[in-house]
């Protein structure tokens, strides 16, 4: 009889926790997750509602995280768990507000495998689509520099100077909005979000994953692909 390891454990129950969660976005939409279900924006208006109350104060939600966290490999009542619930329960939140009255999807569903958009990344898009396009010159072009993001730089750099998990859910809140004024679909990676606002329960794990998001708004364009695709069924 083999047993597995304490770190195969531990990945075994990242992968199921992002599946779970990633299988929940995904329930909201059409079996090809390009339209909002019919029944979706009343859930979405009873996941908002989460971000009023505290994670285990209200049952919002509730039946959303135990899913996620039902995996046999799961410790129910460890901090683990708990800093996840949490997580979960603000993430769920913030897609909600992302994803109101918007027809496509918010949540990124081609990350898996790929580059996570974090926050960092959403940002470095939203950056490019308030440059006036016509001086916008890939590859050279830095629109993280222009004068008209230096409100999106400060905003991103106070929610990387969070000190707690509640906080930092305050600010990215408040960049939502930024994100959805544009015409163009600007998309967030919420299952790397949930695990994002886990992480920033750890003193340890918060300066790396600031640092991600960071690197992700500074990195450098390539092509005229970089830029956020545009959003021709926006409502």
């Amino acid at each position: 009889m083999t047993t597995s390891s304490p770190v195969d454990e531990r990945k075994e129950i990242d992968r199921e926790r992002r599946k779970r969660l990633s299988q929940e976005l995904a329930n909201l939409f059409d079996k090809d997750r390009k339209a909002l279900r019919a029944d979706a924006p009343g859930v979405l208006s009873q996941w908002r509602k989460g971000l009023s109350h505290p994670p285990h104060t209200t049952p919002v939600l509730a039946m959303q995280v135990s899913n996620v966290l039902s995996s046999p490999y799961e410790r129910e009542g460890s901090w683990d768990v708990r800093t996840w619930e949490t997580a979960i329960h603000y993430g769920l939140g913030l897609f909600a507000v992302h994803q109101q009255s918007v027809s496509v999807p918010v949540h990124d569903f081609t990350a898996a495998g790929q580059r996570s958009v974090s926050v960092g990344a959403a940002c470095r898009a939203l950056a490019a689509a308030q440059v006036d396009p016509a001086r916008r010159e890939f590859p050279a072009s830095t629109p993280q520099f222009e004068t008209v993001n230096n409100g999106l730089v400060r905003r991103l750099e106070a929610a990387m100077s969070s000190e707690s998990t509640l906080e930092l859910v305050g600010h990215v809140r408040g960049i939502i909005p930024l994100l959805k004024s544009t015409d163009r679909v600007i998309r967030i990676d919420y299952v790397q979000l949930v695990a994002d606002l886990a992480a920033w329960s750890t003193p340890a794990r918060r300066g790396p994953t600031a640092l991600s998001w960071g690197r992700h708004f500074y990195a450098p364009f390539r092509s005229d692909t970089s830029s956020p695709e545009p959003a021709n069924d926006k409502e």
